[in-house]
């Protein structure tokens, strides 16, 4: 009697734990496919704002910040390569106010650097004022080069949206940012040292490598190309070999001499390559160097 009220307790136990686990399984069925509801209605929604003649960027980023994080992270990298090529379109339409000299002139005057409400708050002329607004509200920022003022992207702002996107796309959001945050070359110049260019190449050769199939592997691999004829060659201001004596800039020499390339990529086997071949010359521009390295990047992709 006692054994077959204990087996009777065993099944009415194992009867309930399999009830208890039928639900769950419908419970989190039911759940997931709220979710990809909630999703495409969310997406439609997003892909008629896009659609819409007089939708502006600004319109864009609210929505996103309402809507990201209840959509997946797919979801999430497709809202973001919209807002991306809407910022785009906007920043065409907005370089040609921008390179009005009267507008120029005006900015040299009123514009104090940054887009913060205290300095945007100061500005006196209306057209400056209104144009500096809506190049905040665009989600850009302004930069000067040889005196002259124009909009780029501020992809720091992309940071915000990190963990509610794809890997790659998070990737590429760290990419960008820092150039956003520290442009490499401005005036003819490098405004970041030789160790800094070859860190940043060997960042973007890993995204090439890791994420090849992102649909943001041709922007990264067109920029890992300027970073490696950074490396190869300088700028007109801040050549890699100086132009009295044709001898590497000593800054360059001391890093690419101890630099390690262990990496896979084209961008560390051309390094490689590189750094044996001009401590062979004696970093000398010879002509031996300069044909191999307007050889690499021409055959470069």
């Amino acid at each position: 009697m006692i054994f077959s009220m204990i087996m009777l307790v065993l099944l009415m136990v194992l009867s309930g734990c399999s009830v208890s686990e039928k639900q769950n399984g419908i419970s989190n069925k039911t759940i997931e496919e709220s979710r990809v509801k909630e999703d495409k209605v969310i997406m439609d929604e997003f892909n008629v704002l896009l659609q819409k003649d007089d939708s502006k960027v600004k319109d864009v980023f609210e929505f996103i910040n309402k809507k990201i994080a209840a959509v997946s992270p797919q979801s999430g990298s497709i809202m973001l390569n919209a807002l991306e090529n809407k910022q785009q379109a906007a920043l065409i339409k907005m370089k040609d106010t921008y390179e009005a000299d009267v507008m120029q002139q005006k900015l040299a005057k009123d514009f104090k650097g940054d887009l913060t409400d205290s300095s945007l708050h100061g500005i006196q002329d209306r057209d400056t004022k209104e144009l500096l607004l809506e190049t905040k509200s665009n989600g850009f920022k302004v930069e000067t080069a040889e005196g002259f003022y124009f909009p780029v992207l501020d992809y720091s702002l992309y940071k915000q949206y990190r963990s509610n996107v794809t890997p790659d796309i998070a990737a590429y959001i760290d990419i960008m940012a820092i150039e956003s945050d520290i442009a490499p070359v401005k005036d003819a110049g490098l405004m970041i040292g030789w160790e800094e260019i070859i860190k940043r190449g060997i960042s973007q050769e890993k995204f090439v490598q890791e994420y090849h199939n992102s649909p943001k592997v041709a922007d990264v691999k067109q920029l890992l190309k300027n970073y490696l004829i950074f490396a190869l060659y300088g700028t007109n201001n801040t050549p890699l070999y100086q132009y009295e004596d044709k001898q590497m800039a000593p800054a360059a020499k001391e890093i690419y001499s101890n630099s390690t390339w262990s990496g896979s990529g084209s961008f560390s086997k051309i390094m490689a390559e590189y750094a044996v071949l001009v401590k062979n010359n004696n970093y000398n521009l010879t002509q031996e160097v300069d044909e191999y390295r307007k050889k690499v990047i021409q055959e470069f992709h």
